[in-house]
């Protein structure tokens, strides 16, 4: 049986914001198409030839004034004779700050300084002329202090507003004393910064993460931050000798409290805790994303499966969290990594990672608590660009923009490192397919007892095939079932049923991971 042709999406993605010039698009020939070729389908629409690129099949064409750029696209790449069509991207050069030691920041911009493989970074520059971030965005460093001195820090620092500071009064009446940049919940004070008073150590691990967070950019100190301008508050629940539960809960609240929508949690360890499970689905509901470090393997120094042996919190199966494994500047696995197919969810730039430390200085680190930062600065200067995003769409940008890796294949559910440049332009699928026109209609009585069960199920974004369908009949799985992709419909012949009730289930899983289960029950009489 044949069935209708449905008109193909352009091979570019609409809505995106990258910018193109107006009336004009780039039309490239199928061979043998010709010249001529195209000048019929210049007639059809009123446009006309700009510019035959030398050495190519290649053409600018030139717009009337009443078709748009995406309806050309459209007409263009439905002519036989056209390769394809699209617009005519505005290119600049990639920004890059003048921070002296940018060109050490290898997860940011690898250009093989290290030895390892060029561009296997998140594309920091060439996000930065898109969205260097925004004050308006707050990421919460749940972690050890921050060095709220530090030259390349002080300027990203959040700040309370209603509090007044060192005056030992809880001014904005939130149970908090004095907490102008954040609090210290594991000495119950305002100090986020606490250094050993004769060796000078301590909070080495935060400052670290804050750094790759938002250290300052463009500003001539030291290095920058994959966020140039968001705001990092130190929410300090671990000293050197770890923390407790009870304080990263505490924590975790306040930033909610506060109005803080991203955080960064470069920690893990313990059992499963239902506090701190429940206060995560809190944060959940309050449209606050919880990125989290997947963890650095055991005693051995060897990466573990979080498939098999659950770290936590970054495998609490909430759906703000996202698990982040780390790579090298290879864009291969670190050895230290865990990693889980299901569990883990993507993988960040986290060997040698130069940030910022205590005193003015900075340092190379290597974890998970590496990777984690890059990819909350990712999600920042996408919140900084689209304010009104919530949890599971900042989640979803970053998820499915990914750069796939054939080192992250089954280590990671995405099977690819952070792409800044992709998650921050493109607009993610967050939309469910359909199932709709379901037969024998729901709730219905028919007396054929081999009825046809048909539905249209259908994606806005995904060409539905039937490896992304499943059709259960009273609670069985039937693959006999045939989809015609062209139309978006399912048709599969029952056997012979027995009268009474019976009920069907459909559900599809579009390439974005958004699945839509839809049930229907009838009744087959005498």
């Amino acid at each position: 049986m044949t069935q209708p042709v449905r008109e193909e999406d352009p091979t570019y993605q609409e809505g995106s914001a990258r910018q193109f010039a107006p009336g004009e698009i780039i039309v490239g020939l199928e061979q043998p198409a010709s010249q001529a070729d195209l000048r019929d389908l210049n007639r059809e629409t009123g446009a006309t030839i700009e510019e035959d690129l030398p050495r190519s099949d290649v053409n600018v064409v030139d717009l009337p004034r009443d078709l748009t750029v995406n309806e050309a696209v459209r007409a263009y790449e439905n002519s036989p004779d056209v390769a394809y069509a699209e617009p005519n991207f505005k290119l600049q050069p990639a920004a890059v700050p003048n921070d002296p030691q940018f060109n050490n920041l290898w997860g940011l911009n690898n250009t093989g300084q290290t030895g390892g493989t060029s561009d296997a970074d998140v594309d920091a520059p060439e996000v930065w002329n898109t969205a260097t971030g925004s004050q308006d965005t707050v990421v919460a460093v749940i972690d050890e202090g921050i060095d709220t001195n530090h030259q390349d820090l002080r300027g990203n620092l959040w700040t309370n507003t209603g509090e007044i500071a060192g005056n030992n009064v809880d001014d904005d009446g939130n149970g908090y004393v004095d907490d102008v940049n954040g609090y210290d919940f594991a000495n119950d004070d305002a100090s986020v910064y606490d250094p050993d008073p004769i060796t000078g150590n301590g909070d080495e691990h935060g400052t670290h993460v804050a750094g790759t967070i938002a250290a300052t950019g463009n500003n001539g100190v030291g290095i920058t931050g994959v966020n140039w301008r968001a705001q990092v508050a130190s929410l300090k629940f671990l000293g050197a000798n770890g923390g407790y539960t009870s304080d990263a809960v505490e924590a975790i609240n306040y930033a909610v409290a506060e109005g803080m929508d991203i955080s960064n949690n470069s920690w893990g360890g313990g059992g499963y805790s239902q506090a701190l499970r429940d206060a995560i689905a809190r944060a959940d509901a309050a449209g606050h994303i919880f990125i989290a470090a997947a963890g650095n393997g055991g005693s051995d120094g060897v990466g573990d499966n979080n498939d098999a042996t659950p770290h936590y919190p970054s495998n609490y199966e909430v759906p703000n969290v996202v698990s982040v494994a780390a790579t090298d500047d290879t864009d291969a696995l670190a050895s230290f990594s865990n990693f889980g197919a299901t569990s883990v969810d993507l993988a960040a730039p986290g060997v040698g990672i130069l940030s910022t430390l205590p005193g003015n200085s900075y340092g190379r680190y290597s974890g998970t608590s590496m990777a984690t930062p890059h990819v909350a600065g990712v999600a920042a200067l996408i919140k900084s660009r689209e304010p009104g995003l919530d949890d599971a769409q900042i989640k979803a940008q970053l998820l499915q923009y990914v750069d796939n890796k054939a080192s992250l294949q089954g280590k990671v559910a995405t099977n690819g490192r952070i792409n800044a440049l992709r998650s921050v332009t493109e607009n993610a699928d967050t939309t469910k397919p359909t199932v709709t026109e379901k037969r024998p209609v729901p709730a219905s009585s028919i007396r054929d007892r081999t009825p046809k069960i048909t539905a249209t199920v259908k994606d806005n974004k995904t060409d539905l095939q039937k490896g992304n369908i499943q059709l259960y009949v009273d609670g069985s799985a039937r693959g006999g079932f045939t989809y015609y992709a062209g139309v978006d419909r399912l048709i599969y012949t029952t056997p012979t049923l027995s009268y009474g009730n019976h009920s069907v289930r459909i559900v599809a899983k579009d390439t974005a991971g958004n699945t839509t289960s839809s049930s229907w029950g009838f009744k087959v009489v005498r």
